[in-house]
Parts: structure tokens; C-alpha cells; sequence
């Protein structure tokens, strides 16, 4: 294999470790942020 095609496929590797990581992040934020909006939602109600 050349050493380009090294390359292209690392960089491909490195852009799909970095778009997982990215997803996981969101789902953590959107999971953190839906416990805030029900925390505040259940104060209200009060």
C-alpha cells in the first residue's frame, strides 16, 4: 500500500473517532439538559 493511502485511510479513522466521540458528547449534553428542563418544569408545578 502506498503511503498515501496510509494516510487517507488514518484520517478517515481519525474523523470517525472524532464524530463518535462528538455524538457521545451530545447525547450526554441532551440527557443532562432534558434532568435540568424536567428539574425546573417540577419546580414550577410547585
Amino acid at each position: 500500500m502506498s503511503e498515501l493511502a496510509i494516510t487517507y485511510l488514518a484520517l478517515i479513522g481519525l474523523i470517525g473517532t472524532y464524530v463518535y466521540r462528538l455524538m457521545s458528547r451530545m447525547a450526554d449534553v441532551e440527557s443532562r439538559l432534558e434532568a435540568a428542563e424536567n428539574a425546573v418544569s417540577s419546580e414550577e408545578s410547585d
